[in-house]
């Protein structure tokens, strides 16, 4: 199963939360196939930690288990409807198209946003 993992995932698991190591471990067992959106990318560089390198080498070492989805036009234009029917950030709106234009299951924990987009396969992992 090809998954995208959302940042909410990645920042459990970079904060040991115990139950987001499942997902992880799932990925290095090929259990599940595992990707991220350049969108996860800039959030997760983002956060104040990686002002040290030894945060911004964990956050490199966890992205490196997972597969890099790039944004493009087909991506932003089902971004952009689904922002406007739904009315979700458009940072979410470009992970929710990235996960429906390339027929992936989407693992977060932000139901809010994401539950009501009908065409979504969304997954609670944890």
């Amino acid at each position: 199963m090809r998954v995208l993992v959302d940042t909410d995932i990645y920042v459990d698991f970079l904060r040991n939360f115990k139950e987001s190591k499942k997902v992880f471990e799932d990925i290095k067992n090929e259990k599940i196939i595992g990707f991220f959106s350049v969108i996860t990318e800039a959030e997760l560089f983002s956060g104040k930690e990686c002002e040290y390198p030894e945060k911004r080498r964990s956050v490199e070492e966890l992205l490196s288990l997972t597969n890099r989805i790039k944004l493009d036009h087909s991506i932003a234009k089902k971004a952009g409807e689904i922002r406007r029917i739904y009315e979700i950030p458009l940072m979410d709106a470009m992970i929710a198209a990235s996960a429906i234009v390339l027929d992936m299951t989407l693992y977060s924990k932000n139901v809010k946003h994401f539950e009501k987009i009908k065409e979504l396969k969304l997954k609670v992992p944890y």
